[in-house]
């Protein structure tokens, strides 16, 4: 008997691919709303920048103007979710070249923080693959969406609303009624205020210092690759080091430390599997050649590298990288988290442990100095 392959079938590892036709949508979507300001009045973008209302699930986004790069939209979207992009002065991750990577990330984030309305501003702006992007955007995420086109409405929209259901307006009124700019803040899942409050970019200089708790010994890692670093190589003097503590329970992070220190990673790493890498570190102190190796609790596996049970502000984090995880395919859906790779949350190349490092070192965060066990050598007997 021929043994079966223990491969996972093509359709249950797939690779989530920001591509969109006009004859595949789903006609249960909420339709989209077309804003159109012939005249270009400033009062309607005025009104759709007003709407951005993060703790209600509601964005707004003012695309980069004449960015037409398909990677740039996706990229301001995640800004608008008050996610920043490393410094131009810096070398930028791998994945802010590729399209394809930035709309999964900005899915991920968008499932994750409970986003269901995005307000595009200036909408007659952005290219033909940028609306395709973004229907797919809107097909995967289920999310609401409003164009404001200032301006004749462009012959690259004409294939969409041919083919998805859409309410036209041009009123002022029936967009402010629309765009609902006097609602009330709604409630969320804990944890999500941290990202409604960002952590000034780029850092002050006296901003404090945090020190990780001490890299456990656990998991263990091989040796690394050469050329990988073990910690961020931090050339500055810190005049204010603050230690962390190491992760026991979730009521240990009330304090103002640990609330600086989540708002700076929800802030600062726009990426969200080097987001919640970097919590990792801060929770447990893990090296970045030991995050590979890490896993979480399971309902099969309760025992874990990391608890089930994290602070509030971790979640979300936890989230988003589980779901960019699942856009890349490596998870298997149809398999419990044990056995599906849900349970590894952080598989990261030799290079996107050095991004971990930068980020880690954008928060204000430094390792722990590796302490040497001391020796206890036998005494020989007289």
């Amino acid at each position: 008997m021929t043994p079966t392959s223990p491969a996972a079938a093509p359709e249950t590892l797939t690779q989530w691919q920001p591509t969109w036709s006009p004859d595949k949508t789903d006609p249960g979507l909420p339709p989209i709303t077309l804003i159109t300001d012939p005249h270009d009045h400033p009062d309607y973008t005025t009104t759709a920048l007003a709407a951005h209302q993060p703790a209600a699930g509601r964005i707004a986004v003012h695309p980069t103007p004449l960015a037409t790069a398909p990677a740039y939209l996706a990229q301001d979207l995640i800004r608008a979710l008050g996610k920043h992009l490393p410094p131009s002065d810096t070398e930028p991750p791998w994945w802010t070249g590729n399209a394809d990577e930035s709309w999964r990330v900005a899915a991920a984030w968008t499932q994750a923080l409970g986003i269901s309305h995005y307000v595009i501003c200036r909408a007659h702006r952005i290219t033909a693959r940028h609306l395709e992007h973004l229907m797919a955007l809107r097909e995967h995420t289920r999310i609401q969406l409003t164009l404001v086109v200032s301006g004749p409405t462009p012959a690259a929209l004409a294939p969409i609303l041919k083919a998805v259901p859409h309410h036209p307006t041009e009123a002022l009124e029936s967009a402010r009624l629309h765009l609902q700019t006097g609602q009330q803040q709604t409630s969320a899942p804990a944890g999500h205020d941290h990202w409604w409050h960002p952590a000034p970019l780029p850092a002050p200089e006296d901003e404090p210092w945090y020190e990780l708790p001490p890299r456990p010994r656990r998991p263990a890692v091989v040796t690394p690759r050469q050329g990988a670093p073990a910690r961020p190589s931090v050339d500055r003097p810190h005049p204010i080091v603050i230690a962390l503590p190491a992760f026991t329970h979730p009521d240990d992070y009330p304090g103002t430390s640990h609330q600086a220190v989540a708002q700076r990673i929800h802030t600062r790493i726009a990426h969200p599997v080097h987001a919640a890498a970097v919590a990792a570190r801060v929770l447990a102190g893990y090296d970045t050649e030991q995050l590979s190796q890490i896993t979480l609790s399971t309902p099969q596996r309760p025992s874990a590298d990391l608890p089930a049970n994290l602070p509030a502000w971790m979640l979300p984090l936890q989230e988003a990288a589980r779901i960019y995880t699942e856009l890349q395919g490596h998870i298997r859906t149809d398999l419990p988290a044990h056995l599906s790779g849900a349970n590894r949350p952080f598989r990261l190349t030799s290079w996107e442990q050095d991004d971990v490092a930068h980020a880690t070192e954008t928060c204000r965060l430094i390792p722990a100095p590796i302490r040497k066990r001391p020796s206890n050598p036998r005494k020989r007997r007289p």
